[in-house]
């Protein structure tokens, strides 16, 4: 009769009880994706040191953390790492780590985590490639055989045009170039009645944003002519340029004797038409 008792007892708690739902396990904290401070060894950058002025999109810099403990490496922008730029004006930098161009010249990007810092000098400097259209004047001429060879030059209708001697002083010309970092290539072409002049030029871009060329182009029936001491400006969006540039022609003979002919260029307004 009690063990009758008792497993009746035992049956209706069975049937009272309810079932619980299990409590899921508590996931840990993550206070940073860095490691910790006292663990990193040194700081590398990564990004590209050359920014052109025009750049269509901030230039994004990463930070390469070596740690003394696993995982020895963390590559990341952002999440502790404080980003700095010098000196100011050249351009900018946010917390993520992306580079906005202000200005040309060279400045040093500072990413720092703890007592450790790491460094990436850049440069920003205008972007040349493309097409450019535009005129030069002959503003100075020496070593010509005939005193009046330079005068004519100088005063002369722009090669091509079909105007008069004095109604069109100025010669057209084109560049097609393309830039890889501080490093020029193209080609120029010069309009002449005789058959156009084109020649390949090559060259850099200062620190100070101007455009340096030089050139040698063949000329039939005489040697190659030589040009050089181009030095340009362009305006803050590369859109036109301005400068001057010297020739030598060392072709002409008279009596027998070769002579050369040296004239200086101005040229402005130079249109970037890429």
């Amino acid at each position: 009769m009690c063990l009758a008792v008792l497993c009746a007892s035992v049956l209706a708690g069975c049937s009272s009880s309810t079932p619980t739902t299990p409590t899921p396990p508590t996931p840990p904290v993550v206070t940073s994706l860095l490691p910790p401070v006292n663990t990193v060894v040194s700081i590398s950058l990564l990004g590209d040191q050359w920014i052109p002025t025009n750049v269509a999109a901030p230039v994004q810099m990463t930070a390469r953390l070596v740690t003394s403990v696993t995982p020895f490496e963390y590559t990341l922008a952002t999440d502790g790492v404080t980003w700095s730029m010098e000196p100011a004006g050249v351009a900018l930098i946010d917390q993520n780590g992306r580079v906005s161009p202000l200005s040309i010249g060279t400045a040093t990007v500072t990413a720092k985590y703890g007592d450790k810092t790491g460094i990436n000098p850049i440069r920003v400097l205008p972007d040349y490639s493309g097409n450019w259209s535009g005129q030069f004047l002959i503003t100075g001429c020496t070593g010509g055989f005939d005193f009046r060879e330079c005068g004519r030059m100088m005063v002369g209708a722009g090669a091509g045009s079909g105007t008069g001697l004095a109604d069109n002083p100025f010669y057209p010309f084109t560049m097609t170039l393309a830039q890889f970092r501080d490093q020029v290539t193209g080609t120029v072409r010069e309009p002449r009645t005789s058959g156009d002049l084109v020649y390949p030029v090559s060259g850099i871009v200062r620190v100070a944003g101007q455009l340096v060329l030089e050139a040698t182009a063949n000329k039939p029936g005489g040697d190659a002519l030589r040009v050089f001491n181009w030095s340009s400006t362009t305006t803050a969006g590369v859109a036109t340029m301005s400068g001057a540039f010297t020739k030598i022609e060392p072709y002409r003979t008279a009596f027998g004797q070769p002579y050369t002919i040296r004239t200086e260029h101005e040229f402005t307004g130079l249109s970037h038409t890429q």
